[in-house]
């Protein structure tokens, strides 16, 4: 029997005022969440404010598990930029978190795609710490993969 799912890697880059560039990228942890909302997309339930449409990061740094329902420690969060479909049976999701944010003067060290209700968390990711200040842009791609 073959086997079918989907998963996600999670690519960012911090950009410096000098256009200097940092990348890191990493697989990611799809939540229990993600689960219920695509079996609700599938039969055609109203789900509209459970789309995937925000981004929030945070300073928290206990690998994600299937069963997280949020971030560890949310420092922001905010609406998703751009929305694609980069491939068949892949969306990616991106965001750039500016420089002048409410996340200044934090370690970001977690991030999650959530839903619109801001609350439903679809995936997490820890990885390595990134100062946030005023003289970085976080750029996020966040690329889900359907098999």
């Amino acid at each position: 029997m073959r086997k079918y799912g989907y998963y996600g890697y999670l690519s960012i880059t911090a950009i410096d005022r000098n256009g200097g560039r940092f990348n890191y990228v990493t697989m990611n942890t799809l939540t229990n969440e993600a689960s219920r909302l695509c079996s609700h997309l599938l039969v055609g339930d109203d789900v509209a404010n459970l789309a995937v449409t925000k981004l929030g990061v945070g300073t928290g740094t206990t690998p994600p598990v299937r069963a997280d329902t949020s971030l560890e420690t949310e420092v922001h969060q905010q609406n998703v930029d751009t929305i694609s479909f980069v491939d068949v049976g892949q969306v990616e999701f991106q965001t750039i978190i500016e420089f002048l944010t409410p996340a200044n003067g934090e370690m970001i060290t977690e991030a999650g795609l959530l839903a619109t209700n801001g609350t439903s968390l679809f995936s997490r990711q820890v990885h390595t710490a990134v100062p946030k200040d005023e003289n970085f842009r976080l750029e996020y791609r966040w690329r889900i993969v359907f098999t």
